[in-house]
């Protein structure tokens, strides 16, 4: 079924319009009328209907485009196969479109015609996108003298012989076989119309100043019995020429066509236009178009973006690209002799593809718990086709029936942009905790594009992530009373399924939590833990009890992340050792955390036979007579006193625990006094032994101090006279640390910390930090450098020093310089040190033998190991300090 609806271009409102441009009319077809639907164009002439397909669009003289928006363009020549002609002056350019509406079961074609009058001259010339045409006027034979007398006058019957085409080599055709071959040949009373595509072989090129034309050269020759015409018809169009440099499209155009005119030719007439139409020296001036002569060639600029033209969007590697496109025109008018020649390019120019990747722009407010975000900008030929949330493809209308927000927003310059919401929720958004106090959600996102109408495909992958403060993170408290813990989580809002709790080093379990009292619901668990179980950690023994202490870690086993982390200690005053008055001793001796290797089981009284009566992994239970195992009695007046001791001796080498001693062997003093009134027992606390006669070292008498070097070399020092100390800002500064007075080898002296301070507090603020954990601060690892010490005539134990220097003392608080009211004004500095003397055969320990990273993430890797091996106490650590220096 066909629906044939006929269109007067001329007046129709909202279908097909026409209008003439010169030699030409042009057709446009809103897209508004096919709706998108596959469209057939056909030239009409009377009543025959010819389907324009590329090959005969070209050899008649029609084009066809497809705009940005859609529309169809088709132009004419007025000298094309179907055009109806009156003379040399008016013509009539019909066409018929037809396109099928879904589904597919009819078409609807409409007809549109368009009369123009053209005055044509001697010569025309006109280069199209698809070809070329040259229309010639041909001249009759006039007779300068009369026949004779009563004789007819006879005029010559001129008929088309043959055509000689050049390539440039000669070749004869006549008209059947080139008409057959693609090209079109026309002949009326008084014009020759040649018309080629620009793929023809028969076509060669020439350089005419720089510029590549494609050239079509014919001769036609016309012939009577007794007379013969000659008609030439050459055209010659650029094929280059056009350029970009930055923002402007600059277009060199031969001035002096040698291939059409001769040396002795006067050019009346040129013109600029786009789109085949011409433009005013005002509308040129209004879109900042210009055109210029050299000798040799017209150069015309456009700048990209300007209007009469279009941007175009691409996908190249699955990447969005955009070209500009315009079609600038050029006339030309020149008189040679008494013959005029008019000359029109049509030149469609396009910029090379320029990548324009997608911008996203965050509008998430995390309060509202929904991602908005808009992503552009993109040309009106891009179509959003589906999105990938994490795994699952959906399709635009599949998206929005889910309660996904989607808007397509156009701006005024015809750009577009896609607006996005989507709820915090699943199964889109992915949630995770990063820190305790913040939940942060995650919106992975790819978009999936087509450009039409070749419906080329590009995507774009993007990661949305808001934070939000809605997380009450999992707390850890408790207490002690008489012999136990009683320690309580807090789960917040995290699920108790996905709590790890951790009590010492031991991770709560179902088996382990059957040992112990324990109760949970949905915003608590709660356990009770003896003090003497294996989850404590007991750090004394006292006469009147023990100091016990229980670690609980939380850890966040979904997202990761240890959320906190609490310590309870208390003291037990319970009786570890009781005297029975049948003379029997019972004493309890846990096992301390400072001796981590200790067997219960090892342990001893005097008499190396007397094992515990009971043992576990955390505790031995001793049980002897007074008269046994070693034990000592003496009297005193009325009482006895009986005395034993537990030892541990082992054969095995243990491992040094600190830089001072190696792990002790343990001592625990047990007596009881009998009287004739009453039973005393005591317990004394634990008494570390070296197993070798040495000294404790780095305690008492052996003192530290920081000097400040004249220079690098170490020779010379100020002393306390001479301070304050004159520097500059940018001068390095040579620090040295060590004992002045000690001769033993056996020690050495290690650097914890280093800082500088505006005042002689050391707590003050603001502070810069030198050296962290034995190491260049991590923040500005250049700025200090440690020095070797090697042994010379001053230095007789290298051990016993540190040096460092720092190359320049740059004094900044918060990102920017402390300034002073005088820039010249010295500033006063203090630098302070944290130093520890250490076992020098200790090489174990990381505090005086520091092995400090080559980069940030290692040293802070290495700071944090060290701080987790060492177990320097506040009394192990010197504080020493150097100044005032004046910086200026």
């Amino acid at each position: 079924m066909v629906n044939l609806i006929s269109i007067d271009a001329d007046t129709s409102a909202g279908g097909i319009q026409a209008e003439c441009l010169g030699n030409r009319v042009q057709f446009t077809v809103p897209s508004s009328l096919s709706k998108g639907s596959p469209l057939e164009v056909y030239a009409v002439n009377n009543a025959q209907t010819v389907f324009l397909t590329p090959h005969l669009a070209a050899q008649c003289g029609y084009t066809q485009k497809l705009d940005p928006w859609g529309n169809t363009i088709v132009s004419a020549s007025l000298k094309s196969c179907f055009a109806e002609k009156q003379g040399d002056k008016e013509y009539k350019v019909a066409i018929q479109v037809k396109f099928y509406e879904f589904p597919m079961l009819s078409a609807k074609v409409l007809e549109a015609s368009k009369s123009c009058s053209h005055t044509v001259v001697s010569r025309e010339i006109m280069c199209e996108t698809n070809f070329m045409e040259v229309s010639v006027r041909i001249a009759i034979p006039e007779f300068k003298e009369a026949p004779a007398k009563g004789a007819p006058t006879v005029l010559p019957n001129l008929q088309l012989w043959k055509i000689l085409l050049y390539t440039p080599g000669e070749k004869a055709f006549d008209r059947e076989t080139l008409q057959g071959m693609g090209y079109n040949v026309y002949i009326s009373p008084t014009r020759l119309v040649m018309r080629s595509p620009y793929n023809m072989a028969e076509n060669f090129f020439l350089n005419v100043d720089d510029v590549d034309m494609i050239v079509f050269k014919s001769v036609v020759l016309f012939r009577d019995r007794w007379m013969m015409a000659i008609v030439e018809s050459t055209a010659a169009c650029p094929t280059n020429g056009a350029s970009v440099v930055g923002q402007m499209i600059s277009w060199r155009f031969p001035l002096h066509l040698t291939p059409l005119m001769s040396s002795e030719v006067e050019i009346l007439e040129v013109h600029m236009g786009i789109d085949g139409r011409r433009l005013t020296s005002e509308e040129m001036s209004t879109r900042n178009y210009s055109m210029a002569f050299t000798e040799s060639h017209i150069v015309v600029e456009i700048p990209i973006g300007a209007p009469g033209g279009y941007y175009k969007s691409h996908a190249v590697e699955n990447q969005y690209h955009i070209s500009y496109t315009i079609e600038p025109m050029v006339e030309l008018m020149w008189m040679e002799g008494q013959d005029k020649t008019t000359y029109k390019v049509l030149f469609p120019i396009t910029t090379p593809l320029t990548p324009w990747p997608p911008q996203i722009t965050d509008n998430t407010k995390p309060k509202q718990k929904v991602f908005e975000a808009l992503l552009g900008y993109f040309l009106p030929d891009v179509v959003l086709l589906n999105i990938t949330f994490g795994s699952e493809l959906l399709a635009v209308s599949e998206a929005i029936a889910k309660g996904i927000g989607l808007e397509e927003k156009i701006f005024p310059n015809g750009s577009k942009a896609i607006a996005l919401q989507v709820p915090f929720s699943p199964p889109y958004v992915e949630e995770k905790i990063l820190r305790a106090d913040r939940r942060t959600y995650f919106l992975s996102l790819v978009f999936g594009f087509i450009i039409l109408p070749e419906r080329a495909s590009f995507s774009y992958s993007t990661v949305l992530e808001a934070s939000l403060s809605d997380i009450v993170s999992p707390k850890a408290g408790g207490g002690c009373v008489e012999d136990i813990f009683n320690i309580h989580v807090k789960y917040g809002s995290t699920p108790r399924s996905q709590l790890q709790i951790k009590l010492g080093q031991v991770e709560l379990s179902d088996e382990v939590l059957q040992e112990y009292e324990h109760n949970s619901n949905e915003t608590h668990f709660t356990i009770v833990v003896p003090f003497l179980a294996p989850l404590v950690a007991l750090e004394s023994v006292q006469v009147t009890g023990v100091l016990g202490r229980i670690d609980v870690e939380l850890y966040d086993t979904l997202n990761n992340l240890h959320v906190n982390d609490f310590s309870l200690v208390c003291p037990f005053f319970v009786k570890m050792a009781e005297c029975f008055s049948n003379g029997t001793i019972s004493v309890v001796i846990p096992k301390l955390e400072s001796v981590p290797h200790l067997l219960p089981g090892e342990l001893s009284l005097r008499d190396p036979a007397c094992k515990p009566y009971y043992n576990e992994d955390h505790f031995a239970f001793f049980r002897f007579d007074v008269t046994t195992c070693g034990t000592t009695r003496t009297f005193d007046e009325d009482t006895m006193k009986y005395e034993n001791e537990v030892t541990w001796k082992t054969d095995e080498p243990l491992p040094q625990t600190s830089a001072f001693q190696p792990e002790p062997e343990y001592r625990i003093f047990v007596s009881c006094v009998y009287s004739a009134n009453s039973t005393q027992s005591m317990m004394f606390h634990v008494v570390p032994q070296i197993k070798e006669p040495e000294a404790d070292v780095g305690k008492g008498e052996l003192t530290v101090s920081l000097r400040l070097s004249h220079d690098m070399v170490y020779r010379l020092f100020y002393h306390d006279g001479d301070y304050p100390v004159l520097k500059f800002l940018k001068q390095p500064l040579y620090f040295e640390v060590g004992m002045n007075h000690s001769k033993d080898s056996r020690v050495a002296v290690g650097l914890e910390n280093c800082w500088a301070t505006l005042t002689k507090d050391r707590e003050s603020q603001p502070k810069w930090d030198l050296i962290v954990d034995g190491c260049p601060n991590p923040k500005d690892p250049e700025q200090t450098i440690i020095h070797p010490v090697s042994e010379d005539n001053r230095v007789d134990i290298p051990d016993h020093f540190k040096r460092f220097e720092v190359k320049a003392l740059t004094l900044r608080e918060d990102n920017g310089i402390i300034e002073s009211e005088d820039a010249n004004m010295a500033r006063r500095v203090f630098v302070h040190c944290d130093v520890v003397i250490c076992h020098a055969k200790n090489t174990a320990d990381g505090r005086c033998y520091k092995q400090c990273g080559t980069n940030r993430h290692q040293i802070e890797s290495s700071s944090k190991r060290v701080r987790r091996r060492s177990s320097f106490s506040e009394e192990d650590v010197q504080h020493v300090s150097a100044g005032p220096i004046l910086l200026i």
